[in-house]
């Protein structure tokens, strides 16, 4: 017998009386509280009201957007890593083959959301990385700030075209990060209809 505490807290936390859809946990540690909702929380001690849905959480969802930040996040992170590797590791110093300055990042954004989309369960989460990683912009930036201002150049004298990075540059990374999107989405698609059914 599913306690109707139980049912009326899924019901405000999912929308729905299916108990077994619930998967509902305390809010504030995202303790599992199985189908009955004690009064406090086993694991923090925080007080439970099935007739408060913010005590309550549907720990799927709470994965869920763990999940989308930390692929935002590894996004930022791979971005910065690109931005500085470019003006530090190309920019600077490739002059033998100019095209790879514009070919790395090119395709460095592109491959990584592809193998992503193609492999990851959810399409969100690369979708979510991709948008991170669109950070490569403002860090490229921060890499030639932080390089002029090492080379003597003052803060006042940078010179920094912000306006036109992001109004070139920002149109150029989307497109990048999409196309790579579509092919890794097409690439899941065609493992899916080639896979033998069970």
């Amino acid at each position: 017998m599913v306690d109707p505490n139980y049912e009326f807290a899924v019901a405000q936390v999912t929308g729905t009386r299916d108990v077994h859809a619930g998967h509902l946990g305390c809010a504030r540690c995202m303790q599992p509280l199985g189908d009955q909702i004690p009064s406090r929380c086993p694991e923090c001690g925080v007080a439970l009201d099935p007739a408060n849905p913010r005590s309550v959480c549907d720990l799927r969802n709470r994965r869920d957007r763990v999940e989308l930040i930390m692929a935002l996040a590894a996004g930022i992170v791979v971005g910065g890593l690109l931005g500085f590797g470019w003006w530090f590791g190309l920019m600077k110093h490739n002059r033998w083959l100019p095209i790879l300055n514009f070919l790395v990042p090119i395709v460095c954004l592109a491959a990584v959301p592809a193998v992503l989309c193609a492999r990851l369960p959810r399409v969100r989460l690369a979708i979510a990385y991709a948008i991170g990683s669109w950070s490569f912009l403002g860090w490229s930036l921060l890499a030639i700030a932080i390089d002029n201002l090492q080379q003597g150049a003052s803060i006042t004298d940078l010179g920094l075209d912000f306006r036109g990075t992001f109004v070139v540059g920002g149109p150029v990374v989307a497109v990048t990060t999409a196309v790579g999107i579509g092919l890794g989405g097409l690439v899941r698609v065609i493992v899916s209809r080639t896979r033998p059914k069970a």
